[in-house]
């Protein structure tokens, strides 16, 4: 499998933000998700992951770096990180194999027409934070990525969610 990760929108969605004071609050938050990617992504999917963030102040980001193996990208020729995920997803020679993590809707209606597996933030963070509790299968190897498609398949379409949010809104 490989990941593609809408880098701000995961990071929005997680606990690492902070509160925003100090001059380098966003760059010490996106390290803090990156450090989060490294130590909770099995070995052989950190190779197979991209991260994208947007670079509106082109001047804050140097270039695109590793770290462990996964790739970060800055949209510094993109007016914002979507544009570039869209554009990785639609060069993507076997998209089926692809997974996006994101919540913006556009990325998401992309990913599914191109057959990619399209997962929210929120639940591909529920996933890293049971793989640090699964170290190994029984037969002593790293967990299977299936597991995130399966749980991405079990969860409830962005309407399902809105329907329910409705219902419940008004009590």
């Amino acid at each position: 499998m490989r990941l593609l990760i809408d880098g701000y929108n995961l990071l929005f969605q997680s606990p690492f933000l902070g509160r925003g004071g100090g001059a380098k609050w966003l760059e010490n938050a996106r390290l803090r998700l990156l450090t989060h990617l490294v130590e909770r992504l099995p070995a052989d999917m950190r190779a197979l992951t991209t991260v994208v963030f947007d670079a509106s102040r082109r001047t804050e980001f140097t270039q695109d770096f590793q770290v462990s193996d996964i790739q970060v990208y800055f949209a510094a020729e993109h007016p914002e990180a979507d544009d570039l995920i869209l554009f990785l997803l639609r060069q993507h020679s076997h998209a089926k194999q692809l997974t996006v993590v994101s919540g913006d809707r556009r990325i998401r209606d992309a990913a599914r027409a191109r057959k990619a597996v399209s997962v929210a933030p929120e639940d591909f963070l529920d996933w890293l934070d049971r793989q640090a509790s699964v170290t190994t299968t029984e037969d002593g190897k790293e967990p299977s990525d299936k597991e995130l498609q399966r749980h991405t398949e079990d969860a409830l379409s962005d309407q399902e969610v809105q329907y329910w949010l409705d219902k419940f809104s008004d009590r």
